[in-house]
C-alpha cells in the first residue's frame, strides 16, 4: 500500500507566506502618496485664502462722491449737494474720490445732475455750456428786484418794469415775462452800493429784449417755484 504526502500544511504555509508582500504594497503606496494629499490640501486652502483676500478687498470698494441733491446745469456745486459713499470700482466711470470734493466744490455743473447719481469729473466745470439756441444776458440788478437767496440753477421770469419814484420798481403792462435759468450770481458786499450782476440764460428770440430792458434798468426777476 502507497503511502501519501500530504503537502496541505507546507503548502497552506507558503500561500501565507507568499501573500505577505502582497498585503503589504498597498499600505506602502499609501505612505508615499500622503505628502502629495497635504500638498493638494495646503494649496486648496491657499488658493481659498487669495480668493478671499481679493473678494474682501472688492467688497470694501473706495468712496467716491455722489449727488445728494438734485443740481441744475450751471449750478454751482457746494459740499451739501454731495455726499460720501462707498462703492466696488467701476471700470470706465471716471468717478470723483471722496477725498477731491474741494477740487469740484465751487464748480459749476456741466449738466443737470438727478440726486444719487455718481458724480464723474466730466459733470463739472465749463462742461458744454449754453444749450443751443439759448444766449447769455447779463442783468444789473439792485436790492429789491431779485430775491436775495437767488442762486445758479434758478428758473426765473425775467419781468419788464418802470423806474419811479417810489422804493422799488413796478411792473409795466408792455411786453410779458420771459422764461429764464440763472447761470450765475455776482452779489456786491453789503457796504458797496452796487447792484448785483446776474447772468440769465435766455431763449436767442428773446435776448434783444432782454438785453434792452437791462440796459434800461427796467427789468426785475421772478423766481419760480418748484412747481412752477
Amino acid at each position: 500500500m502507497a503511502t501519501t504526502t500530504a503537502p496541505t500544511r507546507t503548502i497552506g504555509r507558503t500561500a501565507v507566506g507568499a501573500a505577505r508582500p502582497a498585503a503589504e504594497r498597498p499600505s506602502v503606496g499609501r505612505r508615499r502618496q500622503l505628502p502629495l494629499v497635504v500638498v493638494g490640501v495646503l494649496l486648496v486652502v491657499g488658493c481659498a485664502l487669495v480668493f478671499a483676500e481679493v473678494s474682501l478687498r472688492n467688497g470694501r470698494g473706495q468712496e467716491v462722491l455722489v449727488v445728494a441733491e438734485p443740481l441744475a446745469a450751471g449750478q454751482v456745486v457746494t459740499a451739501g449737494d454731495l455726499r460720501a459713499v462707498r462703492l466696488s470700482a467701476a471700470g470706465g466711470v471716471a468717478s470723483v474720490p471722496a477725498g477731491d470734493e474741494q477740487a469740484v466744490v465751487g464748480q459749476p455743473a456741466a449738466v443737470a445732475l438727478s440726486a444719487g447719481s455718481v458724480l464723474t469729473r466730466a459733470d463739472v466745470g465749463a462742461g458744454a455750456g449754453v444749450g443751443s439756441g439759448f444766449d447769455v444776458v447779463a442783468v444789473a440788478l439792485k436790492p429789491g428786484a431779485y430775491p436775495p437767496d437767488l442762486s445758479a440753477g434758478a428758473r426765473v421770469q425775467v419781468v419788464p418794469v418802470a423806474s419811479s419814484s417810489g422804493s422799488g420798481p413796478t411792473a409795466t403792462t408792455g411786453s410779458g415775462p420771459v422764461g429764464a435759468t440763472v447761470l450765475s450770481v455776482e452779489a456786491p458786499s453789503a457796504t458797496s452800493g452796487s447792484p448785483a450782476v446776474v447772468s440769465l440764460e435766455v431763449a436767442r428770440s428773446d435776448a434783444d429784449e432782454v438785453a434792452s430792458l437791462a440796459a434800461a434798468g427796467e427789468v426785475a426777476l421772478v423766481e419760480e417755484g418748484s412747481g412752477g
